[in-house]
């Protein structure tokens, strides 16, 4: 019996040798991610070798190797794609050097033969990143398999080193980003964005926590590996699954459901209940009384207190508790929140109070919401589009992971200062910090919205279908309005309250939903009177269609959507924003 992986039946045929080396290449693919036995680690095995996969097949759309043709894009030198093609099918179907360098051993199962994979649960969470129908057309296409309806022989694992299996990848990671990089660089940052909206859906559509920690170790594995181009894109998916797996084990223990799989050690699902009695010397902001500064047993913290109305208060202390949770958890960096310390109780049970920590860096100096900066400095185009794109990467993160913020307005952005010095120190638009998380809740089509209480200054922020009793559940098109106009702000460097003063005057105590509702149509027009009429003179065009976007919940024709960025899944108003903001240099 021949060797199942042997690459000697590889001929050429009518289409081109790229192609067929490049089938050749998903044909390994599907023998090494469906092989049985591969232990413990399989599930985050498979995650890296999926991910792989799937920047391969991009790559290979991109290149042309996926058209009517099959012919290589004549722009891309040709004697190297074949060369760093051969390489990469060769280490993915050479079971002798596979068993030599890596001391992994592959075996046909003797009692198989042409095994048809049908659960591409067996390919781990990343598995339906690439149809099996893409599979399929490609291997027909090159005579790799006879027909559709047959996939190549099931094999087994024999022997397998976690640590090998890694150096492996990595070696085949190589290969790839050898692949990408005779890319140019628009159609590499295309890549980038494609991986990003692929990852994103499925982190944010998966339901088991098992999946969710293996995609979030295999994102971390591979983002420690120098010298990737898919290196800085992992950071922030890493986050969002971080935030998915908190979420799904919140939802398992208020089910009574046993964990599938192992937290953190760091991590609590119970929120922390905190003694009121050390919490002294609050100083609440003047213009948020609930938000503010104190000392917990003599240590800086930040506090935002929240109601407890009487005839929803279990509903809502479950809300609370939940919140908690996540904001207590250990998360990367780019999620930008401080980290709550747990929960402390008014003495009558009115209210709850959120206690963030602070940052040692930062000192006691109390931080300035991003709406008192408007007028105080003069922030360079340049500063205010990467404040604008590191707060949307932040909420587009809190949506993947399954979570609405509810409240967004440049009052709940927070802005710490640079030292530990005197009053006079500066505060740098570089880290901000979201907040406002008193009304935010999991992402649930069923649930009846929490109202916030009515104040004119803050409903301009909010969707006009989020105004006034709730009716309606609140949606992720609510939140990204609230995130256009802060986006509005930011460009125009001033508070929204003075940018739709000339349609309503908030600072009446008898404002009407009537008036309120004519925010919307205000912002979204750039006539001579409209709220975007100078925005694309300050901003450019690209920042104007992110805002309007936003603020229309819609995505227009002209919007640059990448069409090819996934078979599963088309990029959302936000995938959209980072995508385009982070392209912006001025």
């Amino acid at each position: 019996m021949g060797d199942p992986l042997s690459i000697a039946g590889l001929g050429l045929s009518a289409v081109s040798l790229a192609f067929q080396l490049f089938a050749g290449c998903i044909k390994g693919f599907v023998l090494l991610s469906t092989a049985h036995n591969l232990g413990k680690d399989s599930s985050t095995l498979l995650c890296m070798l999926n991910l792989q996969e799937i920047q391969l097949t991009d790559w290979a759309r991109r290149a042309g190797l996926l058209s009517a043709t099959h012919a290589l894009d004549r722009r891309l030198n040709q004697t190297v794609v074949h060369a760093v093609l051969q390489e990469l099918q060769k280490l993915l179907l050479d079971t002798d050097k596979l068993k030599s360098r890596y001391k992994l051993a592959l075996s046909a199962i003797p009692s198989t033969n042409d095994l048809t994979v049908s659960s591409t649960m067996e390919r781990g969470i990343l598995g339906a990143a690439i149809s099996e129908n893409t599979r399929k057309d490609i291997l027909v296409e090159a005579r790799l398999i006879q027909s559709s309806n047959h996939f190549p022989q099931r094999l087994w694992w024999a022997a397998v080193d976690k640590s090998k299996f890694e150096e492996y990848i990595a070696q085949i990671r190589f290969f790839v980003q050898e692949l990408w990089h005779l890319l140019d660089p628009l159609r590499q940052d295309e890549m980038a964005s494609g991986l990003q909206v692929i990852l994103s859906h499925v982190i944010s559509m998966s339901d088991r926590l098992g999946d969710m920690k293996s995609l979030q170790d295999a994102l971390r594995t591979s983002g420690t590996q120098r010298g990737t181009a898919d290196s800085g894109s992992y950071s922030s998916l890493e986050s969002a699954a971080e935030i998915k797996a908190i979420t799904l084990s919140i939802n398992a223990d208020s089910e009574g459901r046993a964990l599938e799989a192992p937290l953190s050690s760091e991590m609590n699902i119970h929120a922390v209940q905190l003694a009121s009695h050390p919490l002294q010397d609050f100083a609440p902001f003047k213009s948020n009384p609930d938000m503010g500064t104190a000392r917990y047993d003599g240590k800086c913290v930040f506090i935002e207190w929240k109601t407890l109305p009487v005839h929803a208060r279990h509903k809502i202390m479950t809300r609370v508790k939940d919140l908690a949770i996540l904001l207590g958890a250990p998360k990367h960096p780019s999620f930008r929140s401080l980290r709550c310390k747990g929960l402390v109780r008014d003495t009558d049970d009115s209210k709850i109070a959120f206690v963030f920590e602070i940052p040692e860096i930062y000192g006691c100096q109390p931080p300035r919401p991003l709406r008192t900066m408007f007028g105080s400095i003069s922030p360079s185009v340049t500063e205010r589009l990467q404040l604008a794109l590191r707060i949307t990467e932040s909420v587009r993160q809190f949506h993947t992971g399954g979570w609405l913020h509810k409240n967004l307005r440049s009052e709940n952005i927070l802005l710490f200062p640079s030292g530990n010095a005197s009053m006079s120190a500066e505060f740098p638009l570089t880290n901000p910090v979201l907040a406002g998380f008193a009304f935010s809740r999991l992402d649930s089509p069923s649930a009846i919205s929490e109202q916030p209480s009515a104040d004119p200054q803050r409903d301009i922020y909010r969707h006009p279908d989020a105004m006034g009793e709730p009716s309606k559940s609140f949606t992720v098109v609510k939140d990204v309005y609230a995130l256009g106009t802060v986006l509005l702000e930011i460009g125009e460097w001033r508070s929204l309250k003075s940018l739709v003063e000339k349609i309503v005057d908030v600072g009446k105590a008898d404002v009407t939903l009537i008036q309120l509702a004519k925010v919307k149509p205000f912002l979204l027009d750039d006539g001579p009177k409209g709220g975007l009429r100078t925005l694309k003179f300050r901003m450019g065009d690209v920042y104007t269609l992110v805002t309007r976007m936003m603020l229309s919940g819609e995505i227009p024709e002209q919007a640059p959507v990448n069409k090819e960025s996934s078979e599963i899944h088309t990029p959302s108003i936000l995938d959209i924003a980072v995508r385009e903001l982070g392209r912006c240099i001025i």
